[in-house]
């Protein structure tokens, strides 16, 4: 694994660490709470309201204007995190195995002036979570960072007192519009996942191997999901392969499954490395499958892939265990 993909894969696998803790009944929670009518808020990412699935990776709206004084906060629905993070200057964000102490909150002491680190820490924690608030001691612009996500960037233009600011409702409409650009982008690429013939090559001994894509993505979302899979016949083969940007696992036994990513035995291949047979009473595991991170320029197919073979006719269900909150599981049913 090149040394992006590692730093890909621990910022990934830290984070769900906190998400364990956030199911789907706290996103809705924290969606159901209305924001007061006037409040200027930022919504710092989403799941798509219609389909856990879909991680929208994005600041709504990414840009904001308001004025010295004024108060701005950002609302985390969940279930997939986020932090608010603004660096004083000469201070770039981390690499992300180094993201680590930023997942605790570096709360302002009063109106924000650029000079120092203000940092909502990693959130949801749990059901719902609190917006983060800031406001601003003097006009200028100001970038702001979520260290999970490299690709959630937003501002925050300050102007004098008295002058032109976004209104709480512009804020919503924009971050609205931008985020329907987000979802439809988000919702045709799982479409086509989901919607794609999975490869499938024919053996000598007249077996079949198949291959289950774990998850997608696209500049703005990550589509948490697996490809489509037939029934298939006993003796067949599934490889797993991770071409998406995140990490995920493929890990079977039900109620064996470590519910915690904190467990060493979630991330680890069990009972070994690939190939594996399945069977219907053992936890077995792929570990962290690596993501293909920079997209294109990942570690090789052979290291984000993992096969199983599946000697007996049954229904072996699996889930990523990063990413179960966002509802990532699948069946292979063999005849």
């Amino acid at each position: 694994m090149n040394s992006t993909a590692r730093r890909t894969a621990a910022l990934a696998l830290t984070a769900v660490l906190v998400l364990a803790g956030c199911g789907k009944s706290s996103s809705k929670q924290a969606a159901a709470t209305p924001t007061p009518s006037g409040v200027k808020t930022v919504r710092a990412g989403l799941n798509d309201p219609k389909d856990q699935n879909i991680a929208v990776l994005q600041f709504l709206p990414a840009a904001t204007t308001v004025a010295v004084g004024e108060k701005l906060e950002w609302k985390f629905t969940g279930p997939e995190p986020h932090t608010v993070t603004f660096f004083p200057p000469g201070q770039n964000p981390p690499s992300p195995d180094k993201a680590d102490p930023l997942f605790a909150p570096t709360p302002a002491t009063g109106p924000y002036d650029g000079s120092t680190m203000v940092n909502s820490g990693l959130l949801p924690f749990g059901a719902p979570a609190a917006p983060f608030e800031l406001s601003f001691a003097k006009a200028g612009a100001y970038t702001y960072h979520c260290v999970i996500h490299p690709q959630m960037v937003g501002t925050v233009n300050v102007v004098a007192a008295g002058g032109a600011t976004d209104t709480a409702a512009a804020i919503t409409t924009r971050g609205d519009t931008e985020l329907a650009g987000f979802l439809t982008e988000g919702r045709a690429a799982k479409a086509q996942l989901v919607g794609a013939a999975p490869k499938q090559v024919k053996a000598s001994d007249g077996s079949t191997t198949w291959t289950v894509e774990m998850g997608t993505s696209t500049p703005h979302t990550d589509v948490l999901a697996f490809g489509q899979l037939p029934d298939i016949k006993r003796g067949d083969k599934v490889t797993f392969v991770n071409n998406s940007t995140a990490p995920h696992t493929a890990s079977f036994g039900g109620s064996k499954v470590p519910t915690n990513p904190t467990d060493p035995n979630a991330t680890k291949a069990i009972p070994g490395k690939s190939p594996q047979a399945l069977n219907a009473s053992d936890f077995i595991n792929t570990g962290l499958v690596p993501p293909n991170a920079p997209p294109g320029a990942g570690p090789p197919e052979a290291v984000r892939s993992f096969t199983f073979s599946v000697p007996n006719a049954g229904s072996y269900s699996y889930v990523c265990v990063f990413h179960v909150t966002s509802g990532m599981g699948g069946v292979i049913k063999a005849a």
